[in-house]
């Protein structure tokens, strides 16, 4: 089972737009894994220079969450998709350290 190694747990804040204002509320924790894609650093269109990281959970992840991991690491959500085999479901997020 892919939830017998979803051992890291992470805190999920979501953007919440009220007017003119962006917060991020708190979401909730879930049992994820976090692994670097790759061992070289890349710069995005911000000019940030981050590793990029793959989240695997059970639990829904969207693109523009922000998640900090029991490490006290943050990361911002790029990417996420959705993978259904044989009635099971799990979500595969690409992050960006923040």
């Amino acid at each position: 089972m892919l939830a017998d190694h979803l051992r890291d747990t992470v805190t999920i804040s979501r953007k919440t737009v009220t007017g003119n204002m962006t917060t991020y509320a708190q979401v909730g924790d879930i049992s994820a894994h976090i692994q670097p894609i790759d061992d070289s650093f890349s710069s995005d269109a911000m000019g940030r220079t981050q590793k990029a990281y793959r989240l695997f959970s059970t639990s829904e992840v969207r693109i523009g969450d922000r998640i900090e991991d029991q490490d006290g690491n943050k990361y911002e959500c790029s990417g996420s998709l959705r993978h259904t085999f044989r009635s099971k479901s799990h979500y595969e997020a690409t992050l960006r350290g923040v």
